[in-house]
């Protein structure tokens, strides 16, 4: 009903039959999406309080998912959510394009959050993007990570970590070579973060690996109406039949 009802506002309102930002819901879609695709193992890179794992499980019940939070504000829940659901697996670290240690900017908003510094442009949009903290982590890369746990296979990865995500994806080149399938990820348009990455970057990156954008939810625009942030879905093109 949901789809029939975003479909009709598309063409009546929107009058289009399509339109560049989705009004359906993103983990529908990819369940729709992945349905028989065999998702084993889950990345959920920028877990907070595991929300969006409980909403991926949700869709693909037969798969494990490993969250990734390195802010220590969110350890009692992630345990918590933990002890209920065996499915769920917290990985209290960071994910970049190489091992090693670095310095969290926690903020006063949770949310805002990163390895990178926040510029005052975020601070328009969200005056909690002052840094309160700084928090020593440590940092692994997806692929060194998988090796290190069995080999493990990751089909869908979603990454919400504040302009760190091409680095994210930068240490994970054999997995986007070999298993995945679908990524979930925050993208910027004009990345209030120092050293963030743009979406036309994260696109580019992603095109080497055989990924192309399925479709982007949720935009957030500035106080002066520019595009600031969505989400996206890249789907892998040849092993998806796109």
């Amino acid at each position: 009903m949901a789809n029939k009802f975003g479909t009709f506002l598309k063409k009546k309102i929107l009058r289009k039959d399509q339109n560049l930002i989705s009004l359906e819901k993103p983990f529908a879609v990819m369940g729709n999406l992945l349905k028989g695709a065999g998702i084993k193992n889950i990345l959920d890179a920028g877990a907070s309080n595991g929300r969006i794992s409980q909403k991926l499980l949700r869709n693909f019940p037969n798969a494990n998912a490993y969250a990734f939070e390195p802010n220590p504000l969110y350890v009692e829940a992630l345990n918590e959510y933990a002890s209920r659901d065996k499915r769920f697996h917290p990985q209290f670290l960071a994910l970049s394009d190489e091992c090693g240690t670095a310095e969290l900017n926690i903020t006063a908003s949770a949310g805002n959050t990163s390895l990178l510094t926040p510029s005052d442009k975020l601070r328009e949009i969200d005056p909690g993007a002052v840094i309160t903290k700084k928090e020593k982590v440590e940092l692994v890369t997806i692929d060194e990570w998988a090796k290190a746990n069995g080999d493990l296979t990751i089909e869908l990865m979603k990454f919400d970590i504040q302009g760190a995500e091409l680095k994210a994806l930068q240490g994970a080149t054999e997995m986007l070579k070999e298993s995945t399938l679908a990524i979930y990820i925050e993208v910027w348009f004009n990345c209030p973060y120092s050293g963030g990455a743009n979406y036309c970057e994260i696109e580019t990156y992603l095109r080497k690996f055989g990924f192309i954008l399925y479709d982007l939810y949720g935009p957030k625009y500035n106080p002066k109406g520019a595009l600031t942030w969505a989400n996206a879905i890249f789907l892998q093109e040849e092993k998806l039949g796109l």
